[in-house]
């Protein structure tokens, strides 16, 4: 699990709410004008698949939306230990920010009078 973080992999519950999120934008965009039609009477067969493939997007968005956000609260509710944490950089690492206030064995170097 480490490995997959480290590497940029998204997440179950990311891939969930992506791929819900892009199904709920293309029933917007397909669903309306075939949803008048077939509601006003004057629908052909096109009219009647679009209509169907942007209710399954509906359909499919809601789903994948609803179960992505409740793996990640469940995910977001699991208690966090050593054992179970995501990988970290080390302090090796990291990054020396130059505005930082020295460290107490530091600060004999800085200079001026004591």
């Amino acid at each position: 699990m480490e490995d997959d973080y480290q590497r940029g992999m998204m997440s179950s519950h990311g891939k969930l709410l992506l791929i819900g999120g892009t199904s709920l934008v293309a029933a917007l965009f397909i669903l309306p004008t075939p949803l008048f039609e077939v509601f006003s009477g004057r629908a052909d067969a096109a009219a009647y698949v679009l209509f169907a493939v942007g209710a399954l997007l509906l359909v499919e968005g809601l789903a994948l939306v609803t179960l992505g956000l409740r793996n990640r609260s469940k995910d977001l509710r699991t208690a966090r230990t050593y054992e179970n944490r995501e990988g970290s950089t080390s302090d090796e690492d990291r990054p020396v920010n130059p505005h930082d206030y020295p460290s107490a064995g530091r600060q004999g170097q800085v200079g001026g009078p004591l």
